[in-house]
């Protein structure tokens, strides 16, 4: 049964928990890497008060829309958007589309993003970022579509 992750930036806090355990869930300690979360500066309609906000991919499916490489696939078992590195030529296509800019590149300018943690799904266990998020603003769901 596919997946989906959900981020609701009214939740968030910014207490940067999800940023944590996405670095220790995919990094070695000794790498100077970026977490796959993304930190964005949120205003509230009035403008009057700002936050700090982590959007992680929700693998929607736009960048794999548009890689011209067929290097970003949907994952059939979870339904994750992943990338086959090899594949990649870093054009960036997928960077342009993606709605919450939370697509990297690696050092190699290769595309980087989130897995959604599918070793750990696989396992039967919740992503790293859904497991720590405490105000509930990075959840997830069992779902039968996509777009």
């Amino acid at each position: 049964m596919p997946y989906r992750l959900k981020f609701d930036k009214e939740k968030c806090v910014g207490c940067y928990a999800c940023h944590i355990a996405c670095l220790d869930a995919h990094h070695d300690v000794e790498e100077s890497v970026p977490s796959f979360r993304a930190f964005q500066k949120v205003a509230d309609s009035s403008g009057a008060f700002e936050k700090t906000v982590c959007p992680g991919c929700i693998h929607c499916g736009k960048c794999e829309d548009v890689c011209p490489q067929n290097a970003i696939y949907r994952e059939k078992t979870t339904g994750f958007i992943l990338v086959k590195q090899e594949l990649c030529n870093g054009c960036r296509s997928c960077a342009e589309v993606c709605p919450l800019q939370v697509i990297h590149f690696s050092k190699a300018g290769k595309m980087e993003k989130c897995d959604g943690c599918i070793e750990r799904v696989k396992e039967g266990r919740e992503p790293a970022c859904v497991r720590t998020c405490y105000p509930g603003a990075i959840t997830w769901e069992k779902t039968d579509e996509w777009k």
